[in-house]
This record gives C-alpha cells, structure tokens and sequence, in this order.
C-alpha cells in the first residue's frame, strides 16, 4: 500500500486526554474509493450488464452507500494506527471518532479522542521505611474467642420449673472436656490451643496485609502524576456498587432482627459516599499505574505455571474443574485481572525485601 501522506495534528489535555484531527488528501480518497469499488464490482449485480462489467458511475449509483461504509472502514483504521505510531502513544481503550468528513470530490478528515496510559516519574520505591505491628496472642483474647465458641453453640432445652414442656431456655454449654469434644477436639487444652494458633495466624495476616497497605499509601503519595477519567469512574462505580450491595445486605438483617427500624442513607451519607468511593477510586487507579511501571522497570512477570495454579486454587475453592474455572474466567473477562493480581503481589514482595522494617 502506498504511503498516506496524512496531515495531522495533536492536543494534549488534562488527565491523559488527547485529541488528533486527521487529514488526508484527495488523491489518497479517491485512490480508496477505486480499490473499494473495484472490489464491488467483481460481485455487483446490475440490470443489463454480466457480473464484474458495470461501468464505475453506475456501481457509484447503486453502491455509494455501501463503498462509503467502506472506505471509513479502511481509512480511520489505518491512519488511527499512523497517528500512534508518529506521536508514540500508548491509548487505553478504543478511540472516539467524531466530525467526521468524507467525500470523493473533496477528501477525508476526522478528530479522535482518546486517552493513554500515563507517564510515571518512578522514584524513590526502594527502600521504603515500614512499621510492622507485633503480633502477640493474649490469653484474654483466646478466652473471648471462646466465649464466642460457646455463644455460637447455645442450646434450647425445656425450661425447668415450667408445666409446659413446650417451654424452651437458651442454655450455654459448660467449658468442659465435653464442649470441647463437641466441636470435634480431644479435649479443652487441644481446643484453647487450636483457637491461640488461629488467633495467631490472623494477626500475623493482618499485620503483612498493613505493611502492603503501608507501601501502597506510600507510593500512591509520593508519585505525583495524572490518571485517565475513564478508569477513575469505572473502578468509582465498581465500589459504589460493592457498596450498595453491603447495605442492602445490612437492610435485610436490620428488617430481620428489627421490622420496625428503617435502615435508610441521608442525602448528607449519600454525597459522602460518592466522595470517598471517588477519592479510592484515584488511589487505586495510581496504584494500578505504580505497580505496573515497577513491574516493567524491574522485569518482573508471571509465568505460565503460576497462573495455572492459582486457577486450580480457585478451581477447588469453587468446587469446580480447572477446565471449567479457566472457561468461566475467559467468559467473563477475568483471566488478565487474575494475572495481574499474581504480577502485583510479586512486585509487593519485591519491594518489601528492599524496604526498612521497623
């Protein structure tokens, strides 16, 4: 294909927003139009002539529409991925195309709008100074968790002293060898013991979830750069969403446990809402942004057997084969969201062996 000679010209906005107008000159249009009706007319029919003989003013006639569709087609394509490659971007998403001018007597113009990804001053991402919480297992804190134990086993036995042995009373199990047999244990000391070595596994998964939170904050407030408003309302109306969801949840228990009482949302929490789900919202998206750039810039990737084992992980959590949750996954657009979840927790281990715990 000869090459365009495509005029163009280039404006960069806010929050990585650009607008290219596009230019092609009416030798390059008519050129498009000949090959596109060339195409036509080996399949044309039309009264009067054999297949592939009608003369060009009448396939204009009966196919103008047609070999228009066409033409765009071709053209915006094309110079779409000329105007890429001459101003060296890196678009999100597809463009929107608009004002668009297309005539074979006078040439072919349109505007893209689009948005690219950002560009990242990296810096200072090593060494970062974190504050791990200690992670200490009180006896108190076993004996609540018990207590707990015992609360979420009550029984319901006839009620002494009561004529009635439809009667009922709520009556706590004894914190005995037998309580703790019920619930599957040899006897109490192995039961205290299990409930300390949970306890202890969810402190320390606590405290490794905050140095992770510790670094994103970090990073997220030291990085200073734009971020597309696309992503920003997408991941804003994802957690609106999740939200919504959790309070028609609380609703349905409040409803359960009190019918009385409305469980409603003010205009004031409402507004409130919306500002903190956008503010986590633009931390996210920066978030996203930083661990990508780290991951480039230090060369780090997931390879094909990790991505194969968190899905057979998945697999066994859903119940399901690993062909049927690789299948769902590739359905519903989830299987890059999986890897890049892999890729980031790697790239936060990367940067907690190079920071300064305290």
């Amino acid at each position: 294909m000869p090459k365009t000679k495509m005029k163009s010209s280039i404006k960069k906005l806010k929050n990585c927003k650009n607008i290219v107008e596009v230019k092609l000159p009416l030798e390059r249009v008519r050129d498009e139009f000949k090959k596109v009706y060339s195409s036509i007319g080996k399949v044309a029919n039309i009264p009067g002539y054999r297949v592939g003989k009608a003369p060009q003013d009448l396939l204009e006639l009966h196919y103008g529409k047609t070999a228009k569709e066409e033409v765009l087609k071709n053209l915006i394509p094309e110079t779409y991925r000329m105007i890429i490659d001459e101003y060296k971007l890196n678009p999100i998403g597809y463009p929107d195309i608009s004002d668009v001018k297309l005539d074979s007597n006078q040439g072919f113009s349109y505007k893209a709008t689009f948005e690219t990804r950002p560009d990242i001053p990296l810096k200072n991402y090593k060494g970062l100074k974190l504050k791990k919480k200690k992670v200490e297992v009180k006896d108190e804190d076993v004996q609540k968790d018990i207590e707990s134990l015992r609360e979420a086993n009550v029984q319901e036995v006839p009620k002494k002293d009561s004529k009635d042995n439809q009667e009922k009373e709520k009556v706590i199990p004894e914190l005995d060898d037998e309580f703790a047999k019920d619930l599957g244990f040899d006897n109490l000391d192995t039961l205290k013991d299990a409930v300390r070595k949970n306890l202890q596994y969810r402190l320390e998964n606590e405290s490794a979830a905050d140095l992770e939170m510790q670094i994103i904050n970090q990073l997220v407030d030291r990085i200073n750069f734009e971020i597309p408003d696309s992503l920003v309302h997408s991941e804003k109306e994802r957690l609106l969403k999740d939200a919504t969801n959790r309070l028609s949840y609380m609703e349905a228990i409040q409803k359960k446990h009190g019918p009385e009482k409305k469980f409603t949302l003010t205009d004031k929490d409402k507004k409130e809402l919306e500002s903190n789900s956008h503010r986590q919202a633009e931390r996210q998206v920066k978030a996203f942004f930083i661990l990508d750039k780290i991951a480039e810039v230090e060369k780090i990737y997931i390879k094909e057997e990790e991505l194969e084992k968190r899905i057979e992980g998945m697999a066994a959590q859903y119940r399901k084969s690993k062909e049927e949750m690789r299948k769902y996954l590739e359905d519903n657009h989830l299987l890059d969201e999986v890897g890049v979840n892999i890729r980031n927790k790697k790239v936060i281990g990367f940067l907690l062996k190079e920071a300064k715990i305290i």
